[in-house]
């Protein structure tokens, strides 16, 4: 497998400020070093993972960009593809270990925060924001996934991994999964796993292409080493085209609600007319469209809106109208 030959303080410093091929060597560590790792990855994560539980809890956006950046998750998952590009079989399973385990780790963590707080009344922003992935999720964790191959092909390591932690959700939804499993909800659990695979697969499989593309692959004689990694390539594909597939749905999805609401918009507002009423809140999932009205005047008829936005969208729908009230008092006063 290629590496930069040399050895010693001054080589290591040239393999990091250049551009030549790929050193992946220190994503390996042996013996006591190996041991004081895997040391590090568990106390990390278990702090990220309580981090982004509470941050996911309080809405707090600060919070959950903090749990991503002390999370070495992204560190190991760069790993498990660099083991993948350069043959190194034993490898691949510990590092796919410790990714698998460490998830575990977190779901479990998010589990029992929950656990311990009062259940909300509805999931929080932050919650909501992470058990319906699409594609765009997809997009984001295939460019921070060449972002961070790049850092670790080119510098040697994962120092610079953190700034690549920011843009690609990891630790947050695992923590999600947890919460929403003690919540009962099993719908947002498997939405939030499913982001943490996406995550995971396009990972995978962008940083496996660029570190073939600095060279790290194994030779032509390595022919072991070869299999392995096409069989790898494989792999991570096809977990990318399963997991495009219902992402691809909730695009769709999204992207048909969307049209419908524009396309509704100028039917709402005529219905509302010149009354004193403000919307502040418009949507439509599926068949059932939300308005929510707040003023002083008293909303129109509902059925004659049901009729025209059935006949605008091409199919029956249901309108719900929430209705907030408000009391306007005046007095004048006279010297």
């Amino acid at each position: 497998m290629t590496t930069v030959a040399g050895s010693g303080a001054g080589a290591r410093e040239d393999a990091r400020q250049t551009l030549g091929p790929a050193v992946l060597d220190d994503l390996f560590p042996e013996g006591e070093a190996f041991r004081r790792s895997v040391l590090t990855f568990t106390v990390l994560l278990a702090l990220a993972s309580l981090i982004a539980a509470f941050g996911l809890y309080q809405d707090s956006v600060a919070s959950i960009i903090g749990a991503m950046v002390v999370a070495p998750l992204g560190g190991a998952i760069m790993a498990f593809a660099g083991a993948l590009v350069t043959g190194r079989t034993r490898w691949v399973w510990i590092t796919f270990a410790q990714v698998a385990l460490g998830a575990l780790m977190t779901i479990v963590i998010g589990y029992v925060v929950s656990a311990l707080l009062p259940d909300p009344l509805s999931l929080t922003p932050a919650l909501e924001a992470r058990t319906a992935p699409n594609l765009l999720d997809l997009g984001v964790a295939l460019a921070a996934g060449a972002a961070g191959a790049y850092v670790a092909a080119r510098r040697t390591g994962n120092d610079a991994l953190p700034g690549v932690a920011i843009a690609v959700s990891l630790v947050p939804p695992l923590a999600t999964v947890g919460i929403c499993l003690e919540l009962g909800r099993t719908d947002g659990a498997a939405g939030a796993l499913l982001l943490f695979l996406t995550n995971f697969a396009a990972i995978t499989f962008v940083a496996c292409v660029v570190f073939v593309l600095s060279h790290a692959n194994p030779s032509r004689e390595e022919i072991r080493a070869r299999r392995q990694l096409q069989a790898g390539f494989i792999l991570a594909a096809a977990a990318l085209i399963a997991l495009a597939i219902p992402l691809g749905l909730n695009s769709i999805g999204e992207v048909s609600n969307t049209i419908r609401e524009t396309q509704s918009a100028p039917i709402v507002k005529s219905w509302i007319g010149a009354r004193d009423l403000e919307v502040t809140g418009w949507t439509i999932d599926g068949n059932t469209a939300r308005i929510d009205l707040r003023g002083t005047a008293t909303p129109p008829d509902v059925a004659p809106l049901a009729a025209d936005l059935s006949k605008a969208i091409g199919e029956p729908i249901t309108i719900e109208i929430l209705y907030t009230p408000i009391q306007r008092i005046t007095g004048t006063g006279a010297p």
